[in-house]
């Protein structure tokens, strides 16, 4: 792997480890009621996918389970549709998809 590439993967782990430390045990309720928490995790993300896109296609398609698509999808969804993102979906993904994602990121640096 290219150190761009382990750069970019790096910077996808610490943002979704910060979303995994601040959300993991609040409930959705909590995170609805919290707009400083909600604009962190939506940066968050945004930056998981501005990084996840600027991965070479060569590990990209090494690790592909990793879910390159959708979370370079989330990216756009949050960078060009600010106004319209459904903060419950925000949570649900953050807390359903983030700590297989750390497990996924962790395992491509551990291999590099």
């Amino acid at each position: 792997m290219i150190n761009k590439d382990y750069e970019h993967i790096k910077l996808m782990l610490d943002f979704a480890g910060r979303v995994k430390r601040r959300i993991s045990e609040m409930s959705v309720a909590q995170f609805l009621e919290n707009d400083d928490l909600q604009d962190m995790v939506l940066y968050a993300m945004g930056q998981i996918g501005e990084n996840a896109n600027a991965v070479s296609d060569t590990v990209r398609n090494k690790y592909h389970e990793v879910l390159w698509s959708p979370i370079i999808g989330i990216r756009n969804r949050v960078f060009h549709s600010y106004g319209n993102i459904d903060m419950s979906i925000v949570y649900e993904t953050a807390v359903g998809h983030i700590p297989e994602l750390i497990k996924e990121l962790t395992k491509i640096l551990d291999e590099n």
